[in-house]
């Protein structure tokens, strides 16, 4: 958590809160199916636990941040390019959003997922 002095008060902004932040800017890059938040997030989903930050590590030092975001792609686009762009606007929008400096973001690629025409979506994790 980092905690910012005005002459106002003091503003407090969570882990969780830049978490956030980040998952919905990835989440607005066309070629992310979504955001892997691995077994333990997925057994919770399955138990019907929502968990809007999976998938996002986020580590704070001073007012700078670093993020660790897994992510499943959709099949079809270069993974390279999906994943500057996803650090591009999760960059973006942090520091537009907070006032902290991003100095990191570590894109894992955990899965491919194509669009099936038949059954909904197949996942291929690697």
């Amino acid at each position: 958590m980092v905690e910012q002095k005005s002459d106002a008060g003091n503003i407090k902004i969570s882990d969780d809160a830049i978490a956030a932040i980040a998952c919905i800017a990835a989440k607005d890059v066309d070629g992310v199916e979504e955001l892997d938040g691995g077994t333990a997030s997925a057994l919770a989903e399955a138990l019907g636990v929502r968990d809007s930050i999976k998938g996002v590590k986020v580590e704070m030092e001073n007012e700078t941040v670093s993020l660790d975001i897994d992510l499943i792609v959709s099949f079809g686009r270069e993974v390279s390019d999906i994943a500057s762009e996803v650090q591009d606007k999760v960059r973006e929008s942090i520091e537009s959003m907070t006032g902290l400096t991003v100095d990191k973001i570590h894109i894992n690629i955990n899965g491919v997922r194509k669009k099936s025409n038949l059954k909904g979506d197949t996942s291929f994790n690697i």
